[in-house]
């Protein structure tokens, strides 16, 4: 007799909730390539599709880290010489850390899992940026926590408005996020902003997570490591990380950094209890981080100079599309796109994208998967392909547009 039962494995309530729109929206890429059109990704920051890599001195120590049998496991809170290049790093610029507050993780999002899953219970809530990172709410659903959004607002920078942040505050707010530059926006904080953040904390007593993953890739302006404004009543957890700063994002090392840990003696400890327990990030690239922490701005400023050419390219043809604009960003390499929904069949931003995907195989993200409202009609862009597939892509964008 053939067997009917119903399964007895469901997945956990947990998973409902759990969403990562970068990497979601692939799964209708994948079918028009199994159709066999060729697909421009737009949707993800990997800048090693793209032709970057890291510098030739970091790909030296990994290998030199291979060969020469460093090939086991790691102390749980990351190698000596490691920790150390991290921590002196940070105090050049400004951001008081040491060596046994340091913790080398499994790329940024391994780190912003560590605090979370230290700090938070069912229930407690975070502050999040929207639009913002959906790292942070894929962890805070798995934790049965709750994320509580702060808007960033388009018409002013994409800044946040203090009062708005400060009535989102209840007694079960532990966490405050705050990204710089921004994901998905590329905007930078100045210092007035995040002094706001600073005192926010101070006054209510919550923990700071500042994740500055982009800090290197600035164009205009500068970039003011938040823990560096914190006096010694705030506590401030910085994440960093190989990925983007040094174009290094499959070598999957990252790091936290706490400042002011005599205020947290007890997550600290817990912090380090969960490292213990998944045992370390990877070996071999940790031996890179000493050169890294140590490198001159040759390589920053090569990098630059690309990302430059192709964000000015993305910021004059895609505000030269009627019924369509984008933000200039300081940091990072995205843009905000807006489509005039009003002027389309479409209802939402989801709907345009998938569209856009159907009709000329480009990707875009859809602002909502960021905390956008679906009806506003954003999308995040990726910019990091050379000029020549931009001038491609952002024709294609333009007829699609010019057609509706």
């Amino acid at each position: 007799m053939p067997y009917t039962h119903s399964p007895v494995f469901t997945p956990a309530q947990r998973v409902q909730n759990y969403n990562y729109a970068i990497r979601n929206i692939v799964t209708h890429a994948r079918k028009l390539e199994a159709q066999g059109k060729k697909i421009t990704y737009l949707n993800i920051g990997d800048p090693v599709l793209y032709g970057f890599q890291p510098p030739e001195e970091l790909i030296e120590a990994n290998v030199l880290a291979l060969r020469h049998g460093h090939n086991g496991y790691s102390p749980s809170s990351g190698r000596k010489e490691a920790v150390e290049a991290i921590a002196e790093d940070a105090c050049r610029r400004g951001i008081s850390t040491s060596p046994d507050n340091v913790i080398i993780t499994f790329g940024a999002s391994e780190a912003a899992d560590l605090v979370c899953t230290s700090m938070l219970n069912p229930g407690d809530e975070v502050l999040c940026p929207s639009p913002g990172y959906p790292l942070y709410n894929a962890i805070i659903a798995k934790l049965n926590a709750r994320e509580v959004r702060y808007s960033l607002d388009p018409a002013n920078d994409w800044l946040p408005d203090p009062e708005q942040v400060e009535k989102s505050i209840t007694p079960r707010t532990k966490i405050l996020v705050v990204i710089n530059p921004n994901n998905p926006t590329g905007e930078l904080y100045s210092r007035e902003t995040l002094d706001m953040f600073v005192d926010i904390a101070r006054r209510h007593k919550l923990l700071i997570i500042t994740d500055e993953v982009y800090h290197k890739l600035v164009y205009e302006g500068e970039h003011i490591p938040l823990a560096s404004l914190a006096s010694d009543d705030v506590a401030v957890i910085t994440i960093d990380s190989l990925s983007k700063n040094y174009m290094a994002p499959g070598w999957r090392t990252g790091w936290l950094m706490i400042t002011n840990s005599a205020l947290i003696p007890d997550v600290r400890q817990a912090f380090i209890k969960l490292a213990d327990a998944r045992l370390c990030a990877p070996m071999a690239p940790q031996y890179t981080i000493k050169a890294a922490m140590t490198m001159g701005p040759e390589y920053n400023e090569t990098i630059l100079s690309r990302l430059r050419a192709q964000r000015e390219l993305t910021i004059d043809r895609l505000n030269a599309i009627e019924g369509f604009s984008c933000n200039k960003p300081s940091g990072a390499f995205y843009v905000m796109g807006k489509l005039d929904l009003d002027a389309t069949p479409f209802k939402t931003d989801e709907e345009f994208v998938l569209k856009l995907l159907q009709e000329k195989q480009v990707l875009f993200v859809h602002g909502s998967g960021f905390g956008t409202d679906p009806a506003s009609g954003y999308a995040r862009i990726v910019y990091l392909p050379d000029v020549t597939i931009l001038e491609k892509v952002y024709a294609d964008v333009a007829d699609f547009i010019n057609s509706l």
